[in-house]
Formats: structure tokens, C-alpha cells, sequence
């Protein structure tokens, strides 16, 4: 019985020296008992949402109206006879004349204007009525290439009578637009003889005042 007991002490001895040697030599007790393995934790980076970018739309200008035929225009701001017809592609001068203006005229904001055809030319003035009073005036808006000896012969006046009525100092001052006021059938024409033959010269018609 002794015996037995002996044995068994020395076998518990032994293993008691056993699982000592083995707790030593692995680290300590977490080879014997391993500590919790940390989960890793999953960290989600929020992505960066698209940024959007917007194309402005580009609203082109509103193009300048071409006249096909005469149509009515509102004055504006700042506009003047030249800057209204160099903007639709007109001669000025035929603005003036289709609305009763000259170079004095004055243009005010919201005035309504007849604005003609590009290719439209010069309107034809009214002939006068016939037999008109000597000495009547009419106003005549100078038109380019025009000269104060040709308005005077145009309507039977005189050049000093014209530049009498509108106080013209020099007769070469005359300039596109401006009115000028005529008196009319001052002077008559005179018929001149019968014609001659050919190769010789035959007198002009003179005019008599």
C-alpha cells in the first residue's frame, strides 16, 4: 500500500514539473490559456459623392432685325438718325424723309419711326402744284450731291433769294439733311429760238426774274 501511495506522489510530482517547464518555456500563462483574439473592425470611408457642374447656357444676342420691307421701329435711348440707320443697314436720309425729319430735328425716347427696305432709294419728291404763287416757299431737304445753283434752278428761284430765306452766308455750306426753305417761281423760262442746224451752237434758254 506505502508503495502505491509513493508511486502515485511521484507521478503527480512529475507532472507537476511537466505542465511547470511547459507554462515557462511558452510565456506564461497565455499558452496555456490564449487571451481573445481582437475582431477587426471594418471602417468604411465614405466616398466622395460626383461633383456636378452645370454648363450655363449661352443665349445668344438677339440679331438685328433686317428690313424686308418698311416696318415701325420705337426709338430708344440714345439713338440718333445715323446710329438707327447704320443699325438696320439704311441710308439716313430716306429715315428723314419717310418721317417728316431733318438735322434739327430732335428724336425723343418711344417715338415710333418708319424704318424702310435697305435697297429702298430716295423717294421721289411730290411735284410742287402747278401754278404756284411767285415767291411761294416750300421747305426741301438737301440730298447728297446737291447744290444751291441746282435747288435754285429746280424750283425757279434764285440762289440770293435762298440764302436770304434760310441765312446762309456761303453758298457751299450746304450739307445732307439740312432743310432749307425755297421760294418758288421767282424767276420764268424763257423759250429760246427755234433749234438750228446742225453744227452751229443754238442759245440757251434764259431765265427772267
Amino acid at each position: 500500500m506505502l508503495y502505491l501511495l509513493g508511486g502515485l506522489s511521484l507521478l503527480l510530482v512529475a507532472a507537476g514539473l511537466y505542465f511547470t517547464t511547459t507554462w515557462v518555456s511558452a510565456g506564461g500563462p497565455g499558452a496555456l490559456f490564449p487571451s481573445d483574439t481582437p475582431t477587426p473592425t471594418v471602417t468604411f470611408t465614405p466616398s466622395t459623392a460626383p461633383t456636378i457642374t452645370e454648363t450655363p447656357t449661352i443665349t445668344p444676342p438677339p440679331a438685328t432685325a433686317t428690313a424686308a420691307a418698311p416696318f415701325p421701329y420705337t426709338v430708344e435711348l440714345g439713338d440718333t438718325i445715323s446710329s438707327i440707320a447704320e443699325r438696320f443697314g439704311v441710308d439716313f436720309i430716306v429715315i428723314m424723309i419717310l418721317n417728316g425729319l431733318n438735322n434739327d430735328s430732335v428724336l425723343t425716347v418711344g417715338q415710333q419711326l418708319i424704318i424702310p427696305d435697305p435697297n429702298m432709294a430716295i423717294p421721289t419728291p411730290t411735284p410742287l402744284p402747278p401754278n404756284l404763287p411767285r415767291g411761294t416757299e416750300i421747305e426741301y431737304l438737301v440730298l447728297a450731291g446737291d447744290t444751291l445753283a441746282g435747288i435754285a434752278a429746280e424750283f425757279y428761284s434764285t440762289e440770293d433769294a435762298i440764302m436770304t430765306a434760310n441765312d446762309i452766308l456761303d453758298p457751299n455750306q450746304l450739307f445732307v439733311g439740312q432743310l432749307l426753305i425755297v421760294p418758288v417761281n421767282l424767276v420764268t423760262i424763257t423759250p429760246g429760238p427755234s433749234p438750228t442746224p446742225e453744227g452751229t451752237s443754238a442759245p440757251q434758254p434764259t431765265a427772267t426774274p
